[in-house]
């Protein structure tokens, strides 16, 4: 208990920058306190409570972390970043609707950066014993980045930025703007919290027409920026793919015996399969899909259902199954997983991982195998849109630069993305993206319950 409490709940046991998701709840709850007006005193008490649990946690709890990990500085502890960053904003305090992402974002990552960079005299406080020196580096950190997000503000940095970000109908779609869906795209494209979801619920709280032929082609560009990023990390795979679907006729004369025999042949009618079974589906259930994406309540309830579901594929610790006894009704499980997550707030790295787990692939296998699926499904769903929207996006105008902005931030983001899901999913953590999931189904029924 005494770690888990150090570790924010689990964010700390995360397998990629641990510090930073420590970070993140202060960021949450200083963005729901703005976007719902709450005053500056309600924010300074709120953030001070944070700080002063967060502080009495790490000193009194963070010892037997040291001891159990025997390390000085667990990577685990990460409830002192918590009560740094909740000092940065405690600092800074509350803004506008308008400059809600920027200033969250721009507190979150000026703390990171005094967090990594340690200037004087934040190393000497690291020497203290304890979990007092866990403790004090952060906490001075987090007034170094109160202090200059303060001066952002004053200095109008803050204000113009945020906007920026605001999307009317007729506005054109800027760099700043094109970087932060880019970035939303890349990260929840392959998180298993839902791309689909992210967006629609931006689209809601900036006001951004999804139905323009802009954003329709802007839409286009960061789904081929995904798919750049899922070549960039299994590219070894890939390569040695095809290369063994070319040499099938070494593994038998008839498609029996290759299928049995062949690893490449087998994957392949398997991602054929899938990919089949979700595209009918996608078809016979395609009105009833469009019609969910409307639905801001229905889109809080899918990410609960979501995190359920990862959190049940961790209670299934053993998993032996090769991919070679993984057939052909496994796979069409794993279509029909596909096409429910046509469904915002339903993840579809999430929801097919998921299946093949609870059928009994291996992790790693279960990972690659429905990677490897991403690749058709969403260049097959671009070209459905294309074919469908023909019309629209031939007539848009859309700058060369905020496309290509888009396409790589989305690309350069995945790859970082990917090899987090990866390791999640291999270690039975995917637990920590259904307590997001919750985190954000909460924040958008909260939000729908405002607007009525």
């Amino acid at each position: 208990m005494k770690r888990l409490l150090t570790s924010c709940f689990g964010l700390g046991w995360l397998p990629i920058a641990p510090g930073s998701w420590g970070s993140l709840p202060p960021v949450f709850v200083f963005a729901m306190m703005c976007y719902f007006n709450m005053s500056s005193a309600l924010s300074t008490i709120v953030m001070a409570v944070i700080v002063l649990a967060c502080s009495a946690v790490c000193v009194k709890f963070a010892p037997a972390s040291i001891v159990a990990t025997g390390r000085n500085d667990p990577g685990e502890v990460v409830v002192d970043e918590t009560a740094g960053q909740a000092i940065t904003f405690l600092i800074a305090g509350v803004v506008s609707k308008e400059m809600i992402l920027v200033a969250s974002v721009s507190g979150f990552l000026i703390f990171r950066f005094f967090d990594i960079v340690k200037p004087w005299p934040i190393r000497r406080l690291e020497k203290l014993p304890q979990g007092w020196g866990i403790l004090a580096d952060d906490l001075l950190g987090g007034v170094y980045a109160g202090i200059v997000l303060l001066l952002c503000y004053k200095a109008g940095i803050i204000k113009y930025l945020g906007g920026l970000l605001p999307c009317s109908d007729n506005a054109m779609l800027n760099i700043f703007q094109a970087a932060v869906l880019g970035a939303v795209q890349g990260l929840t494209e392959f998180l298993p919290v839902s791309s689909s979801g992210h967006l629609v619920l931006f689209e809601n709280l900036f006001g951004l027409n999804s139905e323009k032929p802009e954003m329709l082609l802007f839409d286009l560009a960061v789904h081929v920026g995904t798919v750049i990023a899922i070549f960039v990390v299994f590219y070894k795979p890939i390569i040695a793919f095809v290369k063994n679907l070319f040499d099938y006729k070494k593994y038998g004369s008839s498609f029996t015996e290759i299928y049995s025999r062949s690893p490449s042949v087998h994957i392949l009618t398997l991602a054929v399969t899938a990919t089949f079974v979700t595209g009918i589906l996608g078809m016979l259930f395609k009105d009833y899909l469009a019609a969910s994406f409307g639905s801001l309540k229905l889109l809080a309830v899918l990410w609960f259902v979501n995190g359920i579901i990862l959190q049940i594929t961790d209670f299934r610790k053993k998993t032996k199954m090769g991919l070679r006894q993984f057939g052909i009704v496994a796979a069409m499980a794993v279509g029909v997983a596909q096409a429910a997550a046509i469904l915002p707030s339903i993840s579809r790295s999430g929801a097919t991982i998921c299946v093949a787990i609870l059928l009994g692939l291996r992790r790693r296998w279960a990972v690659e195998f429905c990677f490897l699926l991403a690749i058709p499904a969403i260049l097959g769903a671009t070209a459905v849109e294309i074919i469908k929207e023909f019309d629209k996006i031939g007539t848009a105008v859309l700058p060369l630069d905020s496309i290509l902005t888009g396409l790589l931030i989305a690309a350069i983001v995945g790859v970082p993305a990917i090899k987090l899901l990866i390791r999640t999913a291999r270690t039975a953590n995917l637990k920590f993206f259904a307590f997001y999931c919750y985190a954000i189904a909460i924040f958008t029924m909260l939000y729908t319950l405002r607007q009525s």
